[in-house]
């Protein structure tokens, strides 16, 4: 009788572990599938921004000249017209302009919408040929070394959700000579401070290629 009911009070402890570890597989899932989905988008932020740099190399040798030459005249749809420019170094084909992309919005980190009168802030997207989207902006036709004269912004998620800057949308300033990261003048500390939730997560482009961690 006594070992009847040993074997019964076994039975019910191992029931209680595996349901214990069920239950805290169900609860850890989620987090390690959203962990890998966002260690593949920063992999692929790192891998576009260098692509992108390289190409940018060439941009003042080739065609710096022309996009002088657009702003010069001082036409209102110099910043469509100097999208072209750009576009194969940004990889993307911008004579292209899929219908689908009207539609297409995006915010900051924290949710917030994005002012019209924000640098971040444009209805001008292309697609590059693996989906990511690339949205671009012409801020000034005075292009230097210390001021950019564009932005860049790639959404590596395409359409598919959060559309977020720091999420899945990074971003480059575009110079002369160069390109930068959103938030490159920032030291390290004030790029953990400045990409997080509560912040709008331009900083994370430059916080996340410099091996920054969720």
């Amino acid at each position: 009788m006594k070992l009847t009911i040993r074997k019964a009070f076994n039975m019910v402890e191992i029931s209680i572990v595996i349901l214990l570890l069920v239950i805290t597989i169900l609860v850890c899932i989620p987090g390690i599938v959203n962990n890998t989905k966002e260690a593949k988008v920063i992999s692929g932020w790192k891998k576009t921004f260098t692509e992108i740099d390289s190409n940018f190399e060439l941009f003042s040798i080739n065609d710096y000249e022309t996009v002088e030459t657009i702003c010069r005249n001082n036409d209102s749809s110099a910043e469509a017209e100097v999208f072209k420019v750009l576009g194969p170094y940004l990889n993307v084909d911008t004579s292209n302009k899929p219908a689908d992309l009207k539609s297409y919005r995006y915010k900051f980190l924290n949710g917030a919408q994005i002012p019209k009168n924000s640098k971040y802030f444009t209805r001008l997207f292309a697609y590059q040929e693996n989906g990511n989207i690339v949205a671009f902006k012409l801020l000034s036709c005075q292009c230097t070394d210390d001021e950019p004269c564009a932005v860049a912004l790639m959404d590596l998620n395409g359409k598919k959700h959060p559309n977020r800057i720091g999420k899945d949308i990074f971003g480059i300033n575009i110079y002369k000579h160069k390109v930068e990261a959103f938030g490159s003048e920032l030291s390290n500390v004030e790029l953990v401070a400045e990409c997080k939730r509560n912040h709008n997560g331009t900083a994370c482009s430059e916080y996340y290629l410099r091996g920054g961690k969720f």
